[in-house]
């Protein structure tokens, strides 16, 4: 892959629907949010952009978008009302963190009457999630209940283990579970969840995405530990591409005074051993610290650079076609 072109961020336009009208032999990725923990906005990372935790995947007709952070919003006004009612949305949640669904009630196919949204993250029960969502939609936290919405929403709870089978245009997937060997090259699109307990507490959902051939995995919010998460790497065995949190250097996360051990995030270091142990084709890191400006965040992408020659920074606008 060419090297890495920094540039500002585009204003959402008409051009984009253009660019993205999704098509049956597709598999393009793009980055809407890639920071971790807080928004940030300033001069200084304006290059890779501040906007939280947001990637959508068009992929065979479909489009899939994974976490709902403050990126969704923009996503949302890119894909506009007649656009979203042609085309439902798939959204998976990692996990329930503010960070990742601070944007969620933003999103405008949500609050546009004759679009529908398919919402899938991690749950104990059936209802677990939405229960969850209703939470953050509570009057005490925000204007409008879940249920006033005007798009039309189905909220299901994933254990991990799961595989979603997609098939016939506009209809959901079949959600099934998964079975020991991976899904044989087809046209048919599948998702597959998996639950680690990589991040604290109550651990964090992954999620693989298969299609003719090609496999992407989504594996943000993961602190892997000393020789990494034999969970995860499996997970991501073979991937064509990789989106791996790796939010701390390895000074920071080892800092004497301000250690962020415990926190749920990787370093560089550790991402990198994940994707070299799991063999992936590309290695795109996620999830950034905040603090961490645009002359920073290009230190970090030579090191990984050095250390794993197929990997980049992740840096909102980027688009990638597996």
């Amino acid at each position: 892959m060419a090297p890495v072109v920094y540039s500002f961020i585009f204003p959402v336009n008409l051009l984009y629907m253009a660019a993205m009208a999704t098509r049956t032999n597709e598999f393009k990725v793009r980055f809407w949010g890639v920071r971790g923990s807080y928004p940030t906005a300033s001069a200084a990372t304006r290059a890779i952009g501040g906007d939280t935790s947001c990637v959508e995947v068009n992929v065979a007709g479909r489009r899939l978008i994974f976490d709902a952070g403050t990126g969704i919003i923009a996503l949302g006004k890119a894909i506009g009302r007649r656009a979203a009612a042609a085309a439902d949305s798939y959204i998976f949640l990692s996990h329930t963190h503010i960070d990742h669904l601070m944007g969620l009630f933003f999103y405008e196919p949500l609050l546009s009457a004759g679009t529908r949204s398919f919402i899938y993250g991690p749950g104990r029960s059936a209802s677990a999630l939405r229960q969850t969502l209703r939470q953050l939609s509570h009057s005490n936290l925000f204007p409008i209940s879940l249920d006033e919405f005007k798009g039309k929403s189905a909220i299901h709870s994933l254990r991990g283990g799961e595989t979603l089978r997609f098939g016939a245009p506009g209809k959901p997937p079949t959600i099934g579970k998964s079975t020991a060997a991976r899904p044989s090259v087809n046209r048919q699109l599948i998702v597959e969840s998996h639950k680690s307990p990589a991040h604290p507490r109550d651990g964090v959902m992954l999620y693989r995405v298969s299609y003719a051939g090609k496999t992407l995995v989504y594996a943000t919010d993961v602190e892997q530990q000393p020789g990494g998460y034999a969970d995860v790497i499996e997970f991501a065995r073979g991937a064509d591409l990789l989106i791996h949190d790796a939010q701390y250097l390895h000074g920071e996360y080892h800092s004497k005074t301000k250690s962020k051990q415990g926190w749920g995030h990787s370093t560089v270091e550790m991402a990198v051993e994940a994707a070299a142990k799991a063999e992936v084709k590309q290695l795109v890191l996620y999830h950034h610290e905040p603090q961490h400006d645009d002359p920073a965040m290009k230190r970090i992408e030579k090191l990984s650079k050095k250390l794993f020659a197929n990997s980049m920074i992740a840096y909102q606008g980027l688009e990638l076609k597996l």
